[in-house]
């Protein structure tokens, strides 16, 4: 009985040395967008959020309101169920930019360059839908058909446009957020 009574007092002290606390950390997020937007730019076909303006000459804007330099790029929308597109109700998508105003007294169809130290002034940058109509700040984009089975791109032009008539030169970046709805 003693023998017992040992080898039971051993093995209930032998299980809690093995007994220990911890922490289990969980990392993660929470994904809002419901549809992976690409910017792609045409010309590579370099998918990423930096569109390559160009550097145009000071001359290139000789006046109140000339546009230069600029690109063209597309927003691609992936097809299928995953971003909302139904296949027996074909649908469109519009995009909504939103950024700081550019241009005194302008009409909200240009975005401001960031005011930086030797940053170009007296331009803003314009966006243009695919027929070449000014997309305003804050304002639905025409609206692009969605293509039910493979990927749709929705092209744009970005363009320097002159707000005042002299230009300087410099740096000449914006920052532009955008939302693509599907209707």
């Amino acid at each position: 009985m003693k023998r017992t009574l040992l080898a039971a007092a051993l093995l209930l002290a032998g299980t809690s040395a093995f007994a220990t606390t911890g922490t289990i950390n969980f990392n993660g997020k929470i994904n809002g967008s419901t549809c992976p937007i690409e910017i792609v730019n045409p010309d590579s076909g370099a998918v990423g959020n930096l569109v390559q303006m160009g550097a145009p000459r000071v001359a290139d804007f000789p006046n109140l309101g000339a546009e230069a330099g600029g690109r063209s790029f597309s927003m691609r929308v992936p097809g299928g169920a995953a971003c909302g597109i139904d296949p027996d109700n074909p649908n469109t998508a519009t995009v909504t930019f939103t950024g700081v105003q550019g241009g005194a007294g302008a009409d909200g169809s240009l975005y401001a360059i960031k005011t930086v130290g030797g940053a170009a002034t007296g331009v803003a940058v314009a966006l243009k839908d695919r027929s070449g109509n000014p997309v305003k700040n804050g304002e639905a984009s025409a609206a692009y058909p969605l293509n039910v089975t493979g990927a749709t791109e929705m092209f744009f032009t970005a363009v320097y446009k002159s707000t005042a008539a002299t230009v300087t030169p410099g740096a000449a970046d914006a920052d532009v957020s955008f939302v693509v709805k599907i209707n």
